[in-house]
């Protein structure tokens, strides 16, 4: 395959891979213009994709052309690695193979990733996938995917790691887009992974749906620090007696990353840092609460240009009950100039949080009915506005108007009921029309507060509720 077919078929498999599977058939229909060889093979890497699901991410941007499309794949199934049998083939990675095995020694799922054979002769490829190893097993978080070994078998490169039961992300969004309480759950956890991670030096470089993991409990994991460059961080490595170098993995000028979700200065091949996880970090949230990309185009290299020259649309707009302030906080993640961006990814989590706390303190705090608790209180100021102007009037008529008021029109006066005293009010219950359980003590309690009231006027008889039932 020439270099130009493949970058034709990794074109069409990055679009592909943006829709929902029942979309993708049609697309191809169309986007392949009648070339079944190329819609064959693009089929093959969505097939791949979609067994990745359960675990890894789709194939990066720089993935060589052999390495999806070895009809090997899976061949050492049932084979025994060191202390691990393999199981089967989980998918196919931007650098290698992942499969399930089981450690024998151990009696624990666990996920192998193999670099194949034929790159291990590559000194550049098999430099990064060793540094990918250190990078990873250095970190130490229960949001990062944890890295158990790193071994050879023969000419097999391999690492083992914690295998995570559960969806990637992108599965999750090619259901719809998310509330923003089941995102900020999402993005807290990921931005919390990332600061661990640039505590010690490691920029991910490559945040995107596919690299994230939600289990069924909903726990993340941030999984593929492939594309980890070490930073230095003298002070930090000097603490702890460590050397860590500035290793950079690719060549000056070359794209690395996913093209909707890669910051502005890798878009231009420029060296990333940890500002570019911060963009990359803001571009997912944006697409889990929106719905759509915060970035696109018909080919990898229009999404990019639209990094470069276009604003995201505005989240009021594409999301309307999304809050103003993660509005804010998407809008500092995704400034172009990496200046103008949060300088740190603590103080997005910080922002993050403070969001994620403040709806969930709305979320628990009681619901009401506004309509009916605004009938109430309208109904018992006038209640005891009536009762009030009806008192005060029947005091300021003489004893002997007070009489004939209580007369027949032939002058006969009405006895009034021996029950009842003469200045006396009674106040009936209020009653629950709201269909709602939890606002029945409204109706008492402001059938409670009108006694209060009314009982602090002199001279005047409130019969009690009791009284009245």
């Amino acid at each position: 395959m020439t270099s130009e077919r493949w970058q034709q078929v990794n074109d069409l498999f990055q679009l592909a891979a943006e829709r929902a599977p029942k979309e993708r058939t049609t697309f191809l229909q169309t986007a392949c213009q009648g070339d079944e060889g190329l819609r064959r093979e693009v089929e093959s890497l969505i097939a791949s994709y979609e067994r990745a699901e359960n675990f890894i991410e789709s194939p990066a941007f720089e993935v060589v052309p052999e390495l999806l499309t070895d009809d090997r794949a899976g061949a050492i199934v049932g084979e025994s690695i060191a202390h691990y049998r393999i199981e089967s083939l989980i998918g196919v990675g931007g650098m290698g193979q992942v499969y399930l095995a089981r450690d024998e020694r151990l009696g624990r799922k666990v996920a192998l990733k193999f670099l194949p054979e034929r790159l291990t002769a590559n000194n550049s490829q098999l430099s990064r996938f060793k540094s990918e190893a250190r990078a990873a097993s250095a970190l130490n978080h229960p949001n990062i995917l944890t890295v158990y070994e790193i071994g050879t078998e023969g000419n097999r490169h391999f690492i083992a790691t914690e295998f995570i039961e559960g969806v990637t992300l992108r599965a999750t969004l090619a259901r719809g887009r998310m509330s923003v309480h089941a995102a900020l759950e999402v993005a807290v956890q990921v931005a919390s992974a990332l600061a661990a991670a640039h505590e010690t030096g490691v920029v991910h470089r490559d945040i995107k749906p596919e690299s994230i993991m939600i289990r069924p409990d909903g726990y993340v994991k941030v999984l593929d620090f492939g594309l980890a460059k070490l930073t230095e961080q003298k002070s930090a490595s000097d603490d702890q007696g460590l050397t860590v170098t500035n290793t950079q993995h690719t060549q000056a000028g070359l794209v690395l990353g996913t093209p909707r979700y890669m910051s502005p200065e890798q878009a231009r091949g420029q060296p990333a840092d940890a500002r570019s996880d911060i963009w990359s970090l803001g571009a997912v949230i944006y697409e889990m609460v929106s719905g759509v990309p915060a970035f696109s185009g018909a080919t990898p290299s229009d999404c990019i240009a639209s990094i470069l020259k276009t604003e995201a649309s505005p989240l009021s707009r594409v999301a309307p009950a999304a809050p103003p302030e993660l509005q804010s906080v998407l809008h500092k993640a995704l400034r172009k100039n990496r200046d103008e961006r949060y300088q740190t990814i603590a103080d997005m989590l910080a922002d993050l949080r403070s969001l994620k706390e403040k709806l969930e303190r709305a979320a628990s705090a009681p619901k009401f009915q506004p309509a009916w608790l605004w009938s109430a209180a309208v109904s018992a100021i006038v209640l005891i506005a009536i009762g009030a102007l009806f008192f005060t009037r029947y005091r300021s008529l003489p004893v002997a108007a007070r009489a004939t008021s209580s007369s027949v029109p032939d002058g006969t006066a009405l006895s009034a009921p021996a029950n009842i005293p003469e200045k006396s009010i009674a106040v009936l219950p209020f009653e629950n029309r709201s269909h709602d359980p939890d606002n029945a003590y409204f109706a008492d309690a402001i059938q409670d507060e009108i006694l209060t009231r009314l009982s602090k006027i002199a001279d005047l008889k409130v019969i009690s509720r009791t009284s009245t039932q």
